[in-house]
């Protein structure tokens, strides 16, 4: 039982050691430019390894986007924003969670990118945690539209609130010129947000 358990922790550290020399590598040199012996080389095993593993290329690729991409960050804060006692207060909450988890995945979400324009069908997985973040807030923003603090159909007001963070932290070149903290930004772009959001 022992020796079960430790060939298990065995095989689940070396998956680990490859999925993360994937990361390393594809963020740096993406896909195409990255192959499957560098990657082994990284990460301390042969090849064939590699493969038993996870099969092909692009299997690690969708492997290795998926499991670096899952998260409770945003369904935790959506959680604990309730008691926060204004709306500013709750999107800044989450506006920062979710600034913090793009800029962790920032190398994740540029590979996404890049190979969607190659293989738009083959990596939906990159995708996932995005869709479930934006799911989660058009629920969110579904109870602050009933609630009567907000306007609009919550998928939109979803898409917009996301689509400002993201271009927050994708588009660095539009913000560079901005020195501003972090905390400031986040106040103009929640207001800007409820600006056009707010019921009347």
């Amino acid at each position: 039982m022992i020796r079960a358990v430790e060939a298990k922790n065995g095989v689940e550290e070396t998956r680990l050691r490859i999925l993360g020399a994937a990361r390393e590598l594809y963020a740096s040199k993406g896909s195409r430019g990255t192959t499957t012996r560098e990657v082994a080389d990284r990460a301390g095993v042969n090849e064939a390894t590699l493969f038993r593993h996870f099969g092909t290329k692009v299997q690690l690729l969708a492997a290795m986007l998926e499991h670096y991409s899952s998260s409770t960050a945003i369904p935790e804060t959506l959680a604990r924003v309730a008691a926060l006692p204004t709306i500013e207060e709750q999107l800044r909450a989450i506006a920062f969670t979710a600034i913090a988890q793009m800029r962790e995945r920032e190398d994740l979400i540029r590979v996404s990118m890049a190979e969607e324009l190659t293989n738009p069908e083959g990596l939906s997985c990159a995708w996932r945690g995005p869709s479930q973040t934006r799911n989660l807030l058009v629920d969110w923003f579904e109870g602050r539209t009933r609630a009567g603090e907000l306007a609009g159909e919550s998928a939109w007001l979803a898409r917009v609130f996301m689509s400002m963070l993201f271009s927050f932290v994708m588009a660095r070149k539009i913000w560079a010129d901005l020195d501003v903290p972090l905390e400031r930004c986040v106040e103009n772009l929640v207001e800007i947000f409820l600006n056009g959001a707010r019921a009347k």
